[in-house]
């Protein structure tokens, strides 16, 4: 891309268009697939089965991830051949210490982890658990994880109550849930993941219109709230019940960059996903 753009006789206008594409990916935002894992398997024995649907990705043409529970992590960090990133499903925002029952950063890049997962529907205190997250904690997390120079997978997403209101009242919600990290986001280290609650472990997906409707309103807030440099070049995921069979018709959708796979990331189903949605975005 730069050698055309230097190559090519462009209006101030036009080179200022190929250069914002040439840093922010506006062009061909890569694909990003992640697997939550969540508190499975029950067994260590198990663990290599769900490595090789990792390992068995292509990642050429798209980024992996996968979220082993914090008991299996250690085991996992360095187990993928494909450049897969091992990504912990949680952190604190106060390193090392007196902070019982919590991982730091400084402990994840010591196992030669760079990513984390952060903010996910089950800790913001969805399907009867309390809440172990709000948004201002997780802004503070952000800003930590960034600061000590690693990446984050940022979740968000609305209950049914709202998403039951109209796409309106759901962008209202997204707002105020990226209001305290608007400042914070960063292209090239930070991917949201969008979450319909609803639709997280039920089966019941979003259809392909209404997911894209969602992302673009989302990509929408960051444009308005950021700047359209940053909007162009993040990636949004989507994470409500993705599997084999739905995702090439969601991996066509033009502000879907990926999934945030539950379920479907224990099976070997996974790489299906991740081959539908490199093919969709080549």
């Amino acid at each position: 891309l730069a050698q055309v753009i230097l190559a090519q006789d462009l209006s101030p206008q036009r080179w200022l268009v190929g250069v914002l594409h040439l840093f922010y990916g506006i062009m061909a935002r890569k694909p990003v697939v992640g697997g939550n894992w969540k508190c499975n398997p029950d067994s260590m024995s198990k663990l290599d089965g769900l490595l090789a649907n990792i390992n068995a990705c292509d990642t050429t043409k798209c980024d992996v991830y996968f979220c082993p529970s914090p008991l299996h992590v250690a085991y996992c960090s360095d187990k993928a051949t494909n450049g897969a990133k091992c990504t912990p499903q949680n952190c604190n925002f106060k390193g090392c210490g007196a902070f019982t029952g919590e991982m730091a950063v400084e402990q994840m890049k010591d196992m030669g982890i760079s990513q984390v997962l952060i903010g996910h529907s089950e800790r913001r205190g969805e399907f009867g658990i309390f809440p172990m997250d709000n948004n201002d904690t997780l802004a503070v997390k952000l800003k930590y994880i960034l600061d000590a120079g690693m990446s984050c997978v940022y979740c968000i997403g609305e209950p049914l109550s709202i998403r039951e209101k109209g796409l309106p009242e759901v962008l209202q919600e997204m707002d105020v849930q990226l209001t305290p990290i608007y400042g914070l986001l960063d292209p090239a280290r930070v991917v949201i993941a969008y979450e319909p609650v609803w639709a997280i472990g039920t089966g019941v997906t979003a259809t392909p219109d209404d997911a894209q409707a969602t992302h673009k309103g989302i990509r929408d807030l960051i444009e308005q709230k950021a700047s359209k440099e940053i909007a162009d070049g993040i990636r949004i995921q989507y994470g409500g019940s993705a599997n084999a069979k739905n995702a090439p018709d969601l991996s066509a959708q033009p502000d879907i960059d990926g999934f945030l796979v539950g379920g479907a990331s224990l099976k070997p189903e996974f790489a299906d996903i991740v081959a539908a949605i490199s093919n969709a975005k080549a």
